[in-house]
């Protein structure tokens, strides 16, 4: 069985950078990104991968995530159901569904459906029916601010961070369960190593063969060349599980 907190896979993996065909995680840009952010758990990968997009990083927010995550202190939250709502992205709106619950939580009578609509109409321009779904939701929203004493002009700073945050805000469900996937990856990868890597061998494209053999080479594990006397029609392991035929 699986161990979602499995903090062997955390560290071997997503930590030390052993990434050998880890689902989302074959860029070696968002290897880079995972070793400094350091995950430990599944939101935290699901955070690495909605970040490392072209929005995300356009903007600077890989960086400044990072030194969030290693410094939590120096996070400044100014209600605590701001806290509540994004303590886990470290003070960061990097789901979608943060921005619904904080309109919720925040506003005046906006219900978690209302709070679904301000996601939707959030970064749409003019004067037609969604503008004004958008700016009733604002004052229902900047109202809510002033009624739970973060006043007026806190609720407009926090109203344009959700604008500028809904621009690249990623869903959460699919986040996680993307980064579920990677950890399945990641936990076959870290416990039955041989066998993963056969696998991965047989899964890669004829065009990346060779930098797959690379990547396993790397890993410690010999690479026999196709020999008639022994190879298969797939990758074997050898029976000291040291050599890939």
């Amino acid at each position: 069985k699986i161990n979602l907190e499995d903090e062997k896979v955390y560290k071997h993996v997503f930590q030390e950078g052993n990434f050998c065909g880890t689902f989302q995680f074959t860029n070696t840009a968002a290897q880079k990104f995972c070793m400094q952010v350091l995950p430990k758990n599944i939101v935290d990968i699901a955070a690495i991968t909605s970040i490392f997009r072209p929005g995300p990083l356009s903007a600077g927010v890989d960086k400044s995530f990072a030194e969030s995550k290693h410094d939590p202190d120096s996070v400044v939250y100014e209600h605590e159901l701001i806290k509540e709502a994004t303590s886990e992205t470290y003070g960061y709106l990097v789901f979608q569904e943060q921005i619904a619950l904080l309109a919720h939580k925040l506003g005046r009578d906006i219900s978690l459906d209302d709070g679904n609509s301000l996601r939707k109409v959030l970064t749409k321009k003019g004067t037609g029916k969604e503008a004004e779904v958008k700016q009733k939701l604002h004052d229902k929203f900047i109202d809510g601010c002033v009624d739970k004493g973060l006043g007026k002009e806190l609720g407009e700073k926090l109203w344009q961070k959700f604008i500028y945050f809904s621009g690249y805000g990623f869903n959460k469900s699919h986040a996680v369960s993307y980064s579920i996937i990677s950890f399945q990856c990641a936990w076959l990868y870290n416990y039955y190593p041989s066998e993963w890597l056969a696998a991965y061998l047989d899964s890669q494209p004829e065009t990346k063969k060779e930098k797959a053999v690379n990547i396993v080479k790397a890993a410690g594990y010999n690479v026999q060349s196709v020999d008639i006397n022994k190879s298969g029609k797939v990758w074997e392991i050898s029976e000291d599980g040291k050599t890939l035929i």
